[in-house]
């Protein structure tokens, strides 16, 4: 079935019949806002009567994560201005690290990181080989959190979380919040996750609710955000797509939103690229890159609408709101599609912007890392560091533990993909290791694409990348058994079959 499945995707799609599909009309979950609503206030009471832990009350944080959102869509990492004109406003009072990158390309591991402190291989939050009896390995029990630090501190915690994949508290990363909505959002409609509009509804209720001028909480918030509408499928939306014209729905994923992809095109499209037999046709990047937009410009509304609110929720100048991506996503280069499967830029590359006392406007290029996230906002607060790891100076390192099971399970994509690599940036050069393999080496300063690996070594920087790999030793996370509903949420956002 898979040969066949190779054969078929190396012709070149077929006309059969309007390859055209107008935009979807924009659906906001309004009704399943409005449960998930009583979840938040049962969640929220015993914590707005909380007694303060210090005399003085310290800032709120907001920190929001985009998933799946490359950095060169803000205008600040060299983007089209017009593509997401609120987080670019928002960049403007901020401070922007343009030399971003994420520890990981894909959720779990970069999402630890950011709770920890920690690089994948000390969290042990990451991918498990095709033979392995777990999906993946979930976050080490004896790593301190994030949200277990500011609890301690005096700080309410919540976080709601729209990726119901991996961001479900089985993997561990709800751990140390006070409340936590992820898996138990309601199921809204067929995208897989919680869309952007209830993200930013539930985040103004809780807001509203915990800053109540009348009654505020005695203790400071820390409000964790995930917003999921990047990731895959990709939706092209009425009033979002720029130009609709490129859009041909049998490249699209999502069969249930796009009756003309359920001929499978989008599969073996994605077969025929990952087993490296092809590159994206130009249709099929027209299509990617289109959708994806849309979903930039459908996602930048939804954050604009919450940035907008903040003054009225009780959250200024005095307050810290971080906003930032745990990993981008490939769109056909390097004969690649979503994330998950490598580390070349278009995953790692990512936007990091912090706006609050003692951040200035303007630019940082200093390098900078998921990991150092934490230690960031706990420095501004004045309390100590979670881990020992020390913050990125100069070396940036990126971790990948295999890849998504889906791609594991076919013969093809296995050969690929089954394999451990690190990523080393060392001012303009990179070098990416394979574990028992080759190794690829770029100057990113002539080659930003990473198209064109270099012959000679450097000495320097694989001096580095292996005094790295010695000095970290590795933490096995645990194995969790999933039931048949966490199951379906992986399906769904295409991480099994």
């Amino acid at each position: 079935m898979t040969a066949l499945l190779l054969a078929l995707a190396l012709l070149p799609a077929c006309d059969r019949g309007p390859k055209r599909e107008v935009p979807l009309p924009v659906r906001l979950e309004t009704k399943a806002l409005s449960r998930d609503l009583f979840t938040l206030d049962r969640g929220l009471k015993p914590m707005l009567t909380a007694p303060a832990v210090s005399p003085t009350r310290g800032p709120d944080v907001v920190v929001i994560v985009l998933d799946t959102f490359r950095a060169d869509r803000l205008a600040a990492y060299g983007g089209d201005p017009s593509l997401a004109p609120n987080l670019n406003r928002f960049a403007e009072g901020a401070t922007v690290y343009t030399t971003m990158r994420a520890t990981g390309s894909w959720t779990l591991p970069s999402h630890g990181s950011l709770f920890t402190g920690e690089f994948p291989m000390e969290h042990g939050g990451r991918g498990s080989p095709a033979d392995a009896p777990t999906k993946a390995y979930a976050l080490s029990t004896d790593v301190p959190t994030l949200a277990e630090r500011l609890t301690d501190a005096g700080w309410g915690t919540v976080g709601i979380a729209a990726n119901r994949a991996f961001l479900d508290s089985i993997w561990g990363l709800a751990r140390g919040f006070e409340l936590w909505m992820c898996e138990g959002l309601s199921s809204g409609h067929e995208l897989g996750y919680a869309q952007g509009d209830r993200i930013t509804g539930l985040a103004q209720a809780a807001l509203a609710r915990w800053n109540k001028p009348e009654a505020p909480a005695a203790r400071p918030l820390f409000l964790f955000l995930n917003y999921m509408d990047t990731h895959t499928p990709w939706v092209p939306r009425e009033g979002y797509t720029a130009h609709p014209e490129r859009i041909d729905a049998r490249f699209l994923p999502g069969a249930k939103l796009w009756p003309k992809a359920k001929k499978g095109q989008w599969n073996r499209s994605r077969i025929a690229i990952l087993s490296n037999k092809r590159d994206a046709t130009e249709a099929e990047r027209e299509t990617w890159e289109e959708a994806y937009n849309a979903e930039v410009r459908f996602v930048d509304a939804q954050v604009g609408a919450l940035l907008d609110s903040l003054p009225s929720l009780g959250v200024g100048p005095e307050d810290y709101v971080i906003i930032l991506s745990d990993h981008g996503e490939f769109l056909g280069e390097h004969r690649l599609l979503e994330h998950s499967k490598d580390l070349y830029d278009e995953v790692l590359r990512v936007p990091l912007m912090v706006r609050g006392p003692g951040f200035t406007p303007g630019i940082n290029p200093a390098p900078i890392q998921t990991h150092d996230v934490p230690e960031l906002i706990l420095a501004a607060l004045g309390l100590p560091p979670l881990s020992d790891e020390p913050p990125t100076t100069d070396l940036q390192v990126s971790e990948l533990y295999y890849a998504r099971h889906r791609d594991l399970g076919v013969p093809a994509l296995k050969a690929r993909f089954d394999r451990v690599r690190r990523s080393f940036v060392l001012e303009e050069e990179k070098l990416i290791v394979t574990e028992g393999g080759p190794s690829e080496r770029y100057d990113l300063a002539a080659d930003p694409h990473e198209q064109r690996p270099l012959d000679t070594p450097n000495p320097v920087l694989e001096s580095r990348a292996r005094a790295w790999s010695e000095a970290h030793v590795p933490r096995q996370g645990g194995a969790p058994t999933l039931d048949a509903e966490q199951e379906e949420r992986l399906k769904a956002l295409g991480y099994m079959n």
